[in-house]
């Protein structure tokens, strides 16, 4: 059977109601004064469950998660990568049978166990990755840069660039296409500019509306010279779970090898 027959697309399909360990989910508490979490608030007795809602990029998922099924649809937004979907199952009222070794319904720890045993049975038909693949990871690998800047995206100003450079990539002549990694990339410069316009837009004061200005001149640069060049990536993406939006957003740190020259 293919990688591609093995995706949660195809093993569960969008928008149904699924049980997922809640330790995929953060644990770093909202602030100094708050200890709660995304795990605490979106799990309970280890479990969470989510509804995957779309595909964002290749292997990474804008899911909706809760602490209970019933409350999944309008969940917190989170992003999950294929190998953390290995660890989901449809959510099934059998999952809360009587069990033997418990005095009401089945216990946590052995629907955990199901988990472990789906993710164990799909995971050897993919790519092989770590066996901590159920610790939540970053949504893209880190590449060493030099950074040259930091900026806060939400996740739909994300969706829209990627939407906006795949249908600009169909006018391109199919020899001349430039891989996924490169449109991936090319959409988060432009996510990273569109925000820093935004502000630039929204700000009355003199000596900010000029940093902004140069901010934005200095990533289209960059995006130009990741046009001309064979750079694979430039951009480093970081999701984290906003407590004041309430959703995961994406940080988005530009930078440039060493021996780079920004040259026109």
């Amino acid at each position: 059977m293919t990688t591609a027959q093995r995706t949660i697309a195809s093993r569960i399909g969008y928008l149904i109601t699924s049980v997922i360990p809640a330790r995929l989910l953060s644990d770093e508490p909202i602030d100094a004064e708050d200890p709660s979490s995304l795990r605490t608030d979106a799990s309970h007795e280890g479990l969470s469950y989510l509804r995957v809602s779309y595909q964002l990029s290749e292997g990474m998922y804008v899911c909706r998660v809760a602490a209970s099924p019933d409350r999944a649809a309008k969940g917190y937004t989170v992003l999950l990568t294929e190998q953390q979907l290995y660890f989901a199952l449809p959510w099934d009222q059998r999952l809360e049978w009587e069990d033997h070794l418990c005095t009401r319904k089945r216990c946590p720890e052995a629907t955990l166990a199901l988990l472990r045993a789906s993710a164990a049975e799909v995971q050897p038909l993919t790519k092989r990755v770590p066996a901590h693949t159920d610790v939540a990871a970053a949504p893209l690998p880190v590449t060493a840069l030099t950074p040259l800047d930091t900026v806060e995206v939400s996740q739909e100003d994300v969706q829209d660039a990627i939407a906006l450079v795949t249908k600009q990539g169909k006018n391109i002549d199919q020899r001349q296409r430039r891989t996924n990694q490169f449109q991936l990339q090319q959409a988060l410069l432009s996510a990273m500019i569109d925000a820093l316009m935004e502000q630039l837009y929204q700000t009355q004061e003199h000596t900010l509306a000029l940093t902004l200005k140069a901010r934005c001149a200095l990533l289209a640069q960059i995006q130009r010279w990741h046009r001309q060049s064979h750079q694979e990536r430039l951009v480093n993406a970081v999701a984290r779970f906003s407590p004041e939006r309430r959703q995961v957003v994406w940080r988005l740190t530009v930078g440039l090898p060493v021996s780079a020259s920004l040259a026109a």
